[in-house]
């Protein structure tokens, strides 16, 4: 099922941009932040760790959407219980759901709370501005990406009893 593959790379790729402007802020360009949202961050100082740290467990997260698309018992250990083995492509659908509802959580409250994820509120928007706001509509995209991955990939699994081929 190529359209399984396709919302499973996509929901990947919806996740970078964010961390990508993250890790750019981090390193020291100040992509038009404002300084008065970058000292309240502490950016430069601990808050760079912290912005970091998230754009390293998003990213790892987002990878975990490649799991769709692999034979999931290949890649368990040969110590794994068959038992376990058997059911590891169940499980890998099953915390895709899991996850993507957990993304449309904090999708949701992030867009209720705008004003205070945006480093750009309350100023008139620029360039920056709309790359930042471009980069979190993409992320937007990725639970509505997962979801449909997850649920394709049980589905194909259990019509065909096999994984999703590559």
């Amino acid at each position: 099922m190529r359209w399984i593959r396709w919302c499973a790379y996509g929901a990947f790729a919806a996740a970078v941009p964010t961390a990508l402007w993250r890790i750019v802020l981090a390193a020291g360009p100040t992509l038009g932040t404002p300084a008065r949202w970058r000292a309240a961050q502490d950016i430069p100082g601990t808050g760079t760790w912290y912005v970091l740290t998230l754009s390293v467990l998003q990213l790892l997260a987002a990878a975990c959407a490649f799991a769709l698309v692999v034979d999931v018992r290949r890649l368990t250990p040969r110590w794994t219980p068959e038992w376990l083995r058997r059911r590891a492509g169940t499980l890998v659908g099953v915390a895709g759901i899991a996850g993507s509802g957990l993304l449309l959580l904090i999708v949701g409250m992030s867009v209720i709370a705008w004003d205070k994820v945006d480093p750009f509120a309350g100023q008139p928007y620029d360039g920056w501005a709309w790359l930042c706001l471009g980069s979190y509509l993409c992320a937007a995209l990725w639970p509505v990406l997962l979801m449909p991955a997850s649920i394709g990939y049980l589905a194909h699994r259990r019509r065909a009893g096999t994984p999703v081929p590559s």
